[in-house]
Order: C-alpha cells, then structure tokens, then sequence
C-alpha cells in the first residue's frame, strides 16, 4: 500500500496539474510525508490532506481537513485527478488495531476516471461536513470490503 501510494504522489508530482486526496488517519502520521506533500502543493491545484487530531500549521499550500466521523479513520486513500491522469488507492481496515505494524486493509487501486472521479465527490461532500454523507459513502464502498480480520479470511478463503 505504501508504495502505491508513493506511486501515486509520483505521479501527481510530475503531472503537475490536478487535486490530491490523501488520508493520514491522524494528522501526526503526516509529519514524514510533509516534505514531499509541501512539493506537491507547489505544483498542483489542490492538495488535501485528511486526518484526526490537530492539523499542521505551517503548510500553507495544503488544505487540512479534520475528520469529523470516527468511521472515516478506517480508511486509507490516496486520489490523484487531473484533466488527463486518473488514480486511486482506496483501502479500510480491516481490524482494530492502533500499531501501524499491525494494521490489516483491504482495498483496490484503479485508474477509472468515472470512479475516482466520483470518489473525489463524496470527499467534496465529506468535507462540507455532511455527516448524513458519511453512511451514504459506507454503504456504497465499504459492502466489498471486509469488516474484521475474521470477515477478511473469509473473503480470501472464498476468493
């Protein structure tokens, strides 16, 4: 997931025109991401960065959007649009731990212009904070992956 991620920042960067969406579960796990992310925003549209906590204060050129639901800590994602390139990384835990190195998603990647693009929306709706949003966006993304470990066994067993 990591370097997907990265992978996806690469190319926002050498695009160079465009919006980035990344979460960062809490904004703490940002901090070794700010370099790059500072980077980023100098070429790009929009950079937004999601997370918990209290939001950095010396990035100007990123937009910190706190997340105001607790479901939305779960997810992992990374979304790249521009009027050419079209990327996503979209992942939820799938278990409750808080150790980074434990931390069990589940999720895809796509280059689907029509689904990252209407993932991009829901994030704009998201951040109008719209909480009624919120279950709308779990009940359409979240049906594939699984819930727990247990849940995500299952899924592999069978796949």
């Amino acid at each position: 997931m990591l370097a997907v991620s990265h992978a996806i920042e690469d190319l926002a960067h050498d695009t160079a025109d465009g919006e980035l969406i990344s979460t960062f579960q809490h904004f703490n796990n940002f901090r070794c991401q700010e370099k790059n992310y500072r980077a980023i925003a100098r070429k790009l549209d929009a950079v937004r960065v999601w997370g918990e906590g209290e939001p950095p204060r010396d990035c100007p050129d990123i937009d910190f959007i706190p997340i105001f639901h607790p479901e939305l800590t779960r997810y992992w994602v990374v979304l790249f649009d521009s009027p050419e390139i079209h990327a996503l990384l979209f992942c939820k835990q799938a278990n409750q731990t808080t150790e980074f190195h434990q931390k069990v998603f589940s999720g895809f990647y796509s280059f689907n212009p029509f689904l990252v693009r209407c993932i991009r929306r829901r994030f704009g709706l998201l951040s109008c904070g719209i909480s009624g949003v919120v279950s709308h966006f779990e009940r359409y993304f979240s049906p594939q992956m699984p819930d727990s470990l247990n849940d995500f066994d299952s899924l592999l067993a069978t796949a």
